[in-house]
């Protein structure tokens, strides 16, 4: 018996045909490593306190931001909390039996171990105290910071440009003139991660600070319960020691957010919020952004104080860039947790997209613009970017707020124009824009009533249903769909324009940073993922009109399997087109046979891409023959036949099953798998029959 090849795009299309962002983790530093990391950077110098009655601030770690793992629509599982802290402290701590210890002696011997770095840089101590929000829950590793002198008011920022390996001043304000290069270059910040880093503040008059024994910048040696106690207190200068007492431990400490919670800790910080002294509101707020940082319990219980309310209202009316960073941040963190989605999405969305993100790329000669701090955007965009891969209702409210994708367009075309397109911002719009893409045919239809279909002849579809059509069908229907090529496309018209099609593609061909790379095919997935005329126009402009396929094609044998399954789970929803076939074969093929003929048992965690690769292959392989047959070889051959008996691999077996079968059935191929040497048991067998009969029926649904 002959078999007979499956002359069709069958199960070419992804396994996922949509996806929202799914940040990874696994670059992630544990909690200790970041605190012996910043130890060893550390560099301080002696300065006053700005307030002689206020208790001084301890030597506090920064806080942290977060993302959320979002859900995919078809699964159930909740992926919250994959946190990620890149934030370092400067000494640890520990509790024991309940009892705070004093970190004098930590503080000591980390001066000693820095003084030669003091005198080796003695007009450029500084030391970290700032926030550093956590990548990628997905990796955001592009670094850039600001830098500030607290004592002189002047400040400047430095952003580090991955590309080409320097450093770029994008902000500068009366900066001293004595300032040398080498000085710039000793606080730049480092690849993984940007830092704000400031002067640290001690007292002259050491009595004054509660605990404090003669030890400039030591922790105050209170209990918690203590420090919670003071959060109430009449003086500021207790208030001030309680909450920076909480918001070094709860850094240093998991365990001690959950005793914070259950000391009433959470509404008394909020109170705090409400607070006239800036310092004390920048250092409440520093507190909460890391009790509610992997800890959904106090997510909520901030939203039950009414702190979302406070923490809107202090953003509303503050200068302070610095507490700016803090309660963006500290929304960043509120923003994982699903049920506070929705209430951010209404209440803090307006004001984040109007306060800052608009006025961030569209006034730059404003005075508004000077007082946005690009870390204060990053905040911005990263609680965006959670709130993102919400639900249908919170992404049609994203999609309306005003000019906030103009805005993230915007900030992606400007950072590549200056050739920084790893900058860490613009992985978090790219990411936006990419879930804001999902479903986005079914969830604004009012978009798409211009798309006109041309009528099919009588005769053209007698055959649609049919498992075997031979050969890939040059013909193709001319669409039109005006709104895809406007000019000056405006908010939701930039999701499907054809400028962000091209700018999708230039990111993937100049963009180092995985995460941005896989958002921008998870957004190209998108808009190729139905089988409507609008998916098959976006994917011939995307071959045809923008050459795509060149930057496309190398991310298939990519090492992340995250971004290899995107960009495979793309070119499965391209090859979905009959017309768009013989040109994709002689391009994708290679790639998609090099990565099936590398299968490994160990790879099963990529059953997923592996199976789209099966199927990819076999599509384009019936409509290009003569490309397919310079693929074939005994070590693909022999892949796929222990792929195809390997029960741990779900779907892909199946897949590569089929591919076998349909090789053996085409005649072209057929002849070239004999002259190899290889026999019709390879590819007939029980197993791959099983696969094969198996595909019929669901075709056939």
């Amino acid at each position: 018996m002959t078999a007979e090849p499956i002359r069709s795009a069958l199960g070419s299309v992804s396994i996922e045909d949509t996806s929202l962002v799914l940040p990874s983790d696994k670059k992630q530093r544990t909690g200790q490593q970041r605190v012996l990391e910043q130890v060893k950077s550390i560099k301080r110098s002696k300065s006053k306190m700005v307030k002689n009655d206020s208790i001084p601030s301890p030597t506090t770690p920064a806080s942290a931001a977060e993302y959320s793992e979002p859900k995919f629509q078809f699964s159930p599982t909740h992926l919250n909390d994959t946190l990620f802290k890149l934030s370092s402290s400067n000494m640890t701590s520990s509790r024991m039996n309940g009892r705070s210890l004093s970190l004098r002696n930590t503080m000591r011997r980390q001066t000693q171990n820095s003084q030669w770095e003091s005198q080796m840089n003695s007009n450029a101590h500084f030391q970290s105290n700032g926030m550093r929000p956590g990548g990628s829950d997905p990796a955001l590793n592009k670094a850039g910071g600001t830098l500030t002198q607290q004592s002189k008011m002047r400040s400047f920022t430095v952003r580090y440009n991955r590309v080409t390996g320097q450093s770029m001043r994008l902000q500068e304000n009366n900066l001293p003139a004595s300032t040398s290069q080498s000085q710039v270059a000793s606080i730049k910040p480092s690849l993984s991660q940007s830092q704000t880093i400031t002067k640290v503040t001690t007292t002259k008059n050491k009595s004054e600070a509660l605990g404090a024994s003669g030890t400039e910048g030591s922790i105050p040696n209170i209990t918690l319960q203590e420090a919670v106690e003071y959060l109430s207190h009449s003086d500021i200068s207790h208030q001030l020691c309680g909450a920076s007492f909480i918001q070094h431990h709860t850094f240093t400490e998991d365990k001690v957010k959950q005793e914070v919670y259950h000391l009433g800790g959470i509404p008394a910080l909020i109170q705090l919020l409400k607070s006239d002294n800036p310092q004390l509101q920048q250092t409440a707020a520093a507190a909460l952004r890391n009790l509610v940082f992997k800890d959904h319990n106090n997510k909520l219980e901030v939203d039950n104080c009414e702190g979302l309310e406070a923490i809107l209202t202090l953003l509303r009316i503050t200068n302070v860039i610095e507490t700016q960073k803090q309660l963006t941040g500290l929304l960043w963190n509120l923003s994982s947790a699903d049920e506070l989605k929705p209430k951010l999405i209404s209440k803090a969305m307006p004001l984040l997209t109007e306060s800052v993100v608009v006025p961030y790329n569209f006034y730059a000669d404003s005075n508004t613009n000077k007082h946005i701090d690009p870390e204060v955007f990053y905040n911005v965009t990263g609680c965006l970017r959670n709130l993102s891969c919400a639900g249908e209702q919170e992404r049609i409210s994203m999609r309306s707020c005003p000019r906030l994708i103009d805005s993230l367009v915007t900030y992606i075309r400007t950072q590549m124009e200056r050739g920084d397109p790893d900058d860490k911002s613009v992985e978090n719009c790219v990411c936006i824009l990419h879930n804001l893409s999902y479903q986005l045919e079914k969830e604004a239809p009012n978009h798409f009533q211009q798309l006109s279909v041309p009528d099919e002849k009588p005769n053209e579809n007698n055959n649609k249903k049919s498992l075997f059509s031979p050969k890939s069908t040059k013909t193709q229907k001319k669409l039109n769909f005006p709104a895809m090529e406007k000019e000056e496309p405006e908010g939701v018209d930039w999701l499907y324009n054809q400028k962000s099609l091209q700018m999708y593609l230039s990111l993937l061909g100049f963009s180092q940073e995985e995460a941005t790379l896989e958002a921008c095919c998870g957004a190209l997935q998108n808009l190729t993922a139905s089988k409507s005329p609008l998916s098959t126009l976006m994917s011939q402009s995307i071959i045809q009109k923008l050459q795509g396929l060149s930057v496309i094609s190398h991310l298939l044998k990519s090492g992340n399997p995250g971004l290899q399954k995107t960009a495979m789970s793309l070119v499965g929803n391209m090859s979905r087109v009959s017309s768009l076939r013989d040109t994709m074969a002689k391009q994708v093929l290679p790639n998609v046979s090099a990565v099936l003929s590398a299968v490994k048992p160990s790879m099963v965690e990529s059953d997923s891409s592996i199976a789209t690769a099966c199927r990819v292959m076999n599509t384009l392989m019936l409509a290009d023959p003569d490309t397919g047959k310079k693929m074939i070889n005994t070590n693909l051959v022999d892949s796929l036949s222990l792929l195809s008996s390997n029960m741990l691999f779900e779907t892909a077996r199946k897949a590569a099953g089929v591919l076998l079968w349909s090789m053996w059935g085409q005649k072209d191929i057929q002849n070239v798998l004999k002259k190899q040497g290889m026999n019709k048991d390879m590819f007939i067998n029980a197993v791959t029959a099983t696969a094969y009969q198996a595909a019929t029926r669901m075709n056939g649904r």
